[in-house]
């Protein structure tokens, strides 16, 4: 594999991810950045990160098989799974952005039911840790994706012409590990505007988005259904 070919997967990541990703991660990471009143963009980092962990990975298990259709098939429940239950926590950050999310109130005589229901609204009303932003990236990096699909499919195609097996899952790693890092920087510009806006306009601001994040959400799980 030529460093030509490497530059290519890096480019390409780079131009899908503000002609793709921006559409159909956008709403996504516009979700995991409303309300997060950190400074900086550790948080999209990590996000970031654990997106492209997970691309490096699938690239490792095509580049060691040499096939695409092999890991597609071993996936798809996993990927239906991930997609329903992020479809339902989008919803629910939409439903907090708005407030329209109530929060029980606490009492000694609530149930054990409706104290897991607490936890779960406080987790959304709540800002998330820092430390969370890394496994959520892992697990959205599972969502399925056309662009993803065809990098893994690169990676498998030119993992099958390397010398052994474990060269195959190295070159497999490298290419998607460049094509998750040209993925990157169009969705951390998405989780920077969101940040950047002014108070006043991220009030009005909140109520859009949160619609779009709840049929985002809806859209999500109806596809993974």
């Amino acid at each position: 594999m030529s460093v030509t070919a490497l530059m290519a997967m890096l480019l390409s990541g780079l131009a899908g991810g503000f002609g793709h990703c921006i559409s159909m991660c956008g709403p996504v990471v516009g979700a995991l950045s409303v309300g997060e009143t950190r400074k900086g963009m550790l948080h999209l980092l990590l996000y970031n990160l654990g997106r492209v962990t997970t691309y490096t990975i699938l690239g490792a298990v095509v580049g060691l098989t040499g096939s695409f259709l092999l890991l597609a098939a071993s996936i798809e429940p996993l990927q239906r799974a991930i997609m329903i239950i992020a479809g339902l926590s989008i919803i629910l950050m939409g439903l907090s952005t708005a407030v329209w999310l109530p929060l029980p109130a606490k009492s000694r005589g609530c149930s054990p039911g409706g104290k897991v229901i607490q936890k779960i609204m406080t987790l959304f009303k709540n800002s998330r840790s820092i430390g969370s932003y890394y496994p959520m990236g892992i697990v959205l990096g599972f969502l399925p994706c056309g662009l993803t699909y065809t990098a893994l499919l690169a990676s498998a195609r030119a993992a099958m012409e390397a010398e052994n097996p474990f060269a195959g899952m190295l070159l497999g790693a490298l290419m998607m590990l460049l094509f998750g890092i040209g993925t990157a920087p169009a969705l951390i510009l998405v989780g920077k505007v969101v940040n950047t806006i002014s108070i006043t306009t991220r009030k009005r601001y909140y109520r859009i988005a949160s619609l779009i994040m709840i049929a985002t959400g809806v859209w999500f799980v109806v596809s993974g259904w």
